[in-house]
């Protein structure tokens, strides 16, 4: 009976861990959304949606790194796609506007296309970075072919006007291929940069459960106070 209740007990405080690990991954998600992708939006960087996408599944490949838990990504994608709705809170917008849905859904598919990549790759991920090349490579495609149908025949977009477009197929070819590419680097990035962090001692927050919660705390409100901040300022 005590043996059962302890296992419970260590279940319950992995579940509680794993929880802490998408908030936080997930916030800084969506921190660098609010504060670096705006900012390149504001100078008209180019491929500044790839690059920012990129970064996001960097932040993703780290955590799977770290968790080994592909199931917590599409909960990361989900924290990160919640900035999006500080828009809507701030400058009044509504929640249904084409401005807040398309990027917070532009992000959950990404999240949910890594997962279900990382599924059936994680284990080949680790050992063979050219898995992780092609990790990246398939889960930019299989995002922008997503998010282009979507936003075409859901929310009716004028995405090919705006691209320079004039079909789903072109569309792919074009963003979907420059998506891709950038995914296919910055995926093992990320993954290395993961393993290499799992690897860290950190032995006053490992000895201290309570002090590595309250700055997992402290980091997440630090990335929703500063964006919130950084949107106020016109980012």
């Amino acid at each position: 009976m005590a043996s059962t209740l302890s296992y419970k007990l260590a279940d319950r405080k992995g579940l509680f861990h794993l929880l802490v690990g998408i908030l936080v991954f997930g916030s800084l998600w969506g921190f660098l959304e609010a504060t670096l992708g705006g900012f390149l939006h504001v100078i008209i960087f180019p491929n500044k949606g790839a690059i920012m996408s990129g970064i996001g599944l960097a932040i993703m490949a780290s955590a799977l790194a770290i968790y080994k838990k592909p199931s917590m990504l599409p909960g990361i994608g989900i924290v990160a796609a919640s900035f999006k709705l500080l828009d809507v809170w701030i400058f009044s917008l509504a929640i249904n506007s084409v401005h807040i849905i398309n990027p917070a859904m532009a992000i959950i598919f990404e999240s949910l296309a890594f997962g279900a990549v990382a599924v059936f790759l994680i284990n080949r991920i680790a050992k063979n970075v050219l898995t992780g090349v092609a990790a990246g490579a398939i889960t930019g495609i299989i995002t922008a072919t997503a998010y282009v149908y979507f936003a075409v025949y859901i929310t009716n977009s004028p995405l090919f006007a705006r691209i320079g477009v004039s079909s789903v197929a072109e569309f792919i070819a074009d963003q979907g291929v420059v998506q891709a590419a950038f995914w296919a680097i910055l995926l093992p990035l990320g993954y290395l940069a993961g393993k290499k962090l799992a690897t860290k001692p950190f032995p006053v927050l490992a000895k201290r459960r309570i002090l590595y919660y309250a700055a997992s705390t402290a980091f997440i409100l630090f990335c929703w106070g500063v964006s919130i901040i950084a949107i106020m300022a016109g980012l």
